[in-house]
């Protein structure tokens, strides 16, 4: 084997870190090469996640638009309110749409602070507590709440450092009950699935769970409270929940609470979007 030729102005060790250097640079090279591919690749997924994100909101909101349509369009028993299901192909998939009927619920803008207060005992909250949320919530929407400005927030608010008070209007959304004094985060979870908005009238017993049929028993114990007949003429609320699925187990859900006008019956319908989530 024939050795390697040093030249006269190159010794061993000066060829040795010069062959050092070369290695390292080839696995600086190596360690950027696999950044930057591995960076293209995230950003790839990304994209490609980001699509399919789109592609399901849209099939989701499109399901939304569709049950409307087919209800406005009086589409048969199949399309009327109620605790129903349907399975609707949109561009971006299949989309699992329920249909849920609201006129079993309270409506937090009509019902009486003692129905409220039998929902609140019958969840866990005890008399005292449970009579003093109901209150809370009544005081926020009556008129002669006084505001919510700074000069008339209550003491007692203010005590629980809270600046802000009851607005003296109606709830605009079922989420500003967590705004109220009192409610608490477990409370307003438990409630939430018994109370509506935009009903304009007590629950349908037809309609009503048993959790609301025994806040009504325990409300008409407690303070004597009696439910009105309902007017058929009524407003219809319904929660459309549409969930759609793609690869790989993504899911997009779009809830939307909505209030038809009218009868149950033909295009005449008119239809308002009161949450949108």
């Amino acid at each position: 084997m024939r050795s390697r030729k040093i030249q006269p102005w190159q010794s061993p060790r000066q060829a040795g870190f010069a062959l050092l250097i070369v290695l390292w640079t080839m696995v600086l090279l190596a360690l950027l090469t696999a950044q930057v591919t591995a960076a293209g690749r995230a950003e790839v997924q990304m994209a490609a996640a980001l699509r399919l994100s789109a592609q399901l909101q849209a099939a989701a909101d499109g399901a939304v638009y569709e049950t409307i349509w087919h209800m406005l369009d009086g589409g048969g028993d199949m399309w009327q309110p109620g605790a129903a299901a349907y399975n609707l192909r949109e561009p971006g998939g299949v989309v699992h749409v329920d249909v849920i009927e609201e006129r079993g619920k309270m409506d937090i803008n009509q019902v009486p602070p003692g129905l409220l207060t039998g929902l609140f005992s019958v969840l866990g909250a005890d008399n005292t507590t449970a009579n003093a949320i109901a209150n809370a919530i009544g005081d926020w929407r009556s008129q002669s709440g006084g505001g919510d400005a700074d000069d008339n927030v209550p003491p007692e608010y203010r005590m629980d450092g809270r600046m802000w008070g009851p607005p003296g209007q109606e709830f605009e959304r079922l989420d500003e009950l967590k705004l109220v004094r009192g409610m608490t985060p477990q409370l307003y979870e438990a409630a939430l699935p018994y109370l509506t908005l935009a009903l304009e009238q007590g629950p349908w017993l037809q309609y009503a769970s048993p959790v609301v049929l025994a806040a009504i028993q325990k409300a008409k114990r407690i303070a004597g409270l009696t439910v009105d007949s309902p007017d058929v003429r009524g407003p219809v609320v319904l929660r459309l929940i549409a969930t759609a699925e793609g690869a790989g187990g993504a899911r997009y859900v779009r809830r939307v609470l909505m209030r038809f006008d009218g009868t149950l019956s033909g295009p005449a319908w008119k239809y308002r979007i009161l949450e949108w989530e």
